[in-house]
Formats: structure tokens, sequence, C-alpha cells
């Protein structure tokens, strides 16, 4: 778990996957650290809504409480049909 890790446990965690890592991901981890340090992105702090949402998440997987593309296209599909009615009412 990334949240709560100490700089020095973050910087061992990503020393020892990087090794695992394809060239391809290796150049991509190198740009998004490039741009983070040249202050190129939009970066921001999580809300503690978001943070409560991302564990809610991870104990969802953990417990195999997933859902099937078919499950989660039919909710997203409600959903947009949803704010389309509110937007046109």
């Amino acid at each position: 778990m990334v949240i709560g890790m100490t700089r020095t446990e973050a910087m061992a965690l990503i020393n020892a996957k990087l090794a695992s890592l394809d060239d391809e991901r290796v150049r991509a981890v190198a740009e998004i650290i490039e741009d983070i340090a040249a202050g190129d992105t939009a970066m921001r702090q999580l809300s503690a809504r978001e943070l409560a949402l991302i564990e809610q998440s991870r104990a969802d997987f953990a417990a195999e409480r997933t859902l099937s593309l078919e499950e989660a296209e039919a909710r997203t599909d409600a959903f947009l049909a949803l704010r389309r009615a509110q937007r046109c009412s």
C-alpha cells in the first residue's frame, strides 16, 4: 500500500519494482518523474473522500466484490442516461 508509506519505503519500492519492468514502462516511469520534477503536471492532493473511495475499492477487490464488464457497462449507461435526462429537463 503506497498511501502512508515513508519516502524511504516508497523509494525502495520503486527501485525494487523497476528491474521487473520492460523498457517501455521504465521509460514511462522516467517521463512521469521528469514531468513531476519539472512541475509540468497538475498534481494535487487527493481529498479525504477520494482516499476513502480508494480504500473501499481495495477492500472490494480483496473480497472479490467486482463487476463483470457487462454489469459495469450497464451501470455506466444507466448513469449517463440519467445525467442526460437531468440536463434536458
